[in-house]
C-alpha cells in the first residue's frame, strides 16, 4: 500500500534524477558558463561530459564553425576558425575534446558552443569576455609588485597557481582552502585569498622574469604570463643624500655676488689708502716746482 511519505520520496528522487540529467546535457538542455580573462591569456574550454568514440562534435564561435571533431573517423581539425580570425590560435585535443585559444584579443570575445551530436545533440555555451592587459609589470627595487588575476573573486576555480622560472611560488586551493608559499622569497610573498592576486614586496633585481599564472576550474583553464622587470632603486626607498638643485643654484648665486661685493671692496679700500699718499705726492711737487721756479727768478736778478 502507498502512502503519501511514499510518494513524496519518489518525487524528490525523480526530481533528483532529472536534475542531474539537466546537468549532464542529455535532455539537450544547453550549459553556460561565464568567464572573464585578459588580452595574451590562453584559455581552454573543457566539455562537461565526455565525447564517446562514436559520437561527432562542433565548436562555434557565433554563427562559424570554428572546430571539429570525429574520434571514429579520426578526423580532427581547427581550420575553419582560420578564416574568423583565429589562424595559429586554436589547439583541439583529440582524446578529450578541450578547445585552447592562445594569445586571446578583444575580437575573440563572444559566445563560444559546443555541439555533440549523439542520439540527442548536447550543448555548452562559454560566455567569454576579453578585457585590459597585462602582459609587463616594470618597477624600481623596492617597490611592491602586484600580479592580477583580474578576478573579483576566486567563485568558480578550483585551483590559483604562480610559477616562477618553473617552479610554484604561490596557490589557492578552494577545494580544501589551503595557501601555498615559496619560502625563498622569505615572507615577501602574499596572495590574496579573494581574488587569487599576488603581491610581491621590497622587491629585487632577482625577482626580474617571467611569472606564470594557473587558474583552473571543471570547465576552463586561463592561464597568463607577465613580464617583470626590477630596475634602479625606488626614490622612496633611497633618500637622496645630497640638497636638491635649487638650493644648490641658490648657494652658488649667493657665492657669486659675495665675491663681486668682495672685489669692490677690496678696490674702494685700495683708492681710499692711496689718496693721501697721492695728495703728498701732488703736494711735494708743487712745492718743488715753485721752489724752482723761485731759485730761477733769483739767479736771473
Amino acid at each position: 500500500m502507498r502512502t503519501a511519505a511514499s510518494d513524496i520520496s519518489m518525487m524528490n528522487i525523480f526530481f533528483l534524477l532529472e536534475a542531474l540529467l539537466l546537468v549532464d546535457g542529455v535532455f539537450g538542455v544547453d550549459v553556460k558558463v561565464s568567464l572573464s580573462v585578459m588580452e595574451g591569456d590562453s584559455v581552454t574550454l573543457k566539455p562537461h561530459t565526455e565525447i564517446p568514440e562514436e559520437d561527432s562534435a562542433q565548436w562555434w564561435f557565433g554563427d562559424n564553425i570554428i572546430a571539429q571533431m570525429n574520434k571514429a573517423a579520426g578526423h580532427f581539425s581547427t581550420s575553419k576558425g582560420d578564416d574568423v580570425g583565429f589562424k595559429d590560435r586554436l589547439n583541439l585535443d583529440n582524446q578529450t575534446g578541450y578547445l585552447t585559444i592562445t594569445n586571446i584579443t578583444n575580437d575573440h570575445t563572444g559566445l563560444y558552443k559546443l555541439k555533440i551530436k549523439t542520439t540527442t545533440e548536447k550543448s555548452k555555451t562559454f560566455s567569454v569576455t576579453v578585457h585590459g592587459n597585462m602582459t609587463t609589470v616594470s618597477v624600481k627595487e623596492g617597490e611592491s609588485i602586484t600580479l592580477d588575476t583580474g578576478l573579483v573573486e576566486i567563485k568558480g576555480y578550483d585551483l590559483i597557481m604562480w610559477k616562477f622560472k618553473n617552479q610554484l611560488i604561490a596557490g589557492i586551493n578552494t577545494v580544501n582552502n589551503t595557501l601555498k608559499y615559496d619560502e625563498r622569497f622569505n615572507g615577501r610573498l602574499q596572495q590574496y585569498r579573494q581574488t587569487g592576486s599576488l603581491i610581491i614586496s621590497n622587491s629585487r633585481n632577482t625577482d626580474s622574469g617571467d611569472y606564470h599564472l594557473n587558474m583552473s576550474s571543471s570547465s576552463h583553464t586561463v592561464q597568463r604570463t607577465i613580464n617583470v622587470t626590477v630596475s634602479g632603486v625606488s626614490d622612496t626607498q633611497t633618500p637622496d643624500p645630497g640638497v636638491s638643485p635649487g638650493v644648490v643654484a641658490g648657494i652658488v648665486v649667493v657665492a657669486v655676488l659675495l665675491a663681486v661685493a668682495g672685489v669692490i671692496y677690496h678696490c674702494w679700500k685700495i683708492s681710499k689708502l692711496k689718496r693721501p699718499k697721492d695728495v703728498a705726492e701732488n703736494n711735494g711737487t708743487n712745492e718743488f716746482l715753485n721752489k724752482t721756479a723761485l731759485e730761477a727768478n733769483s739767479d736771473h736778478l
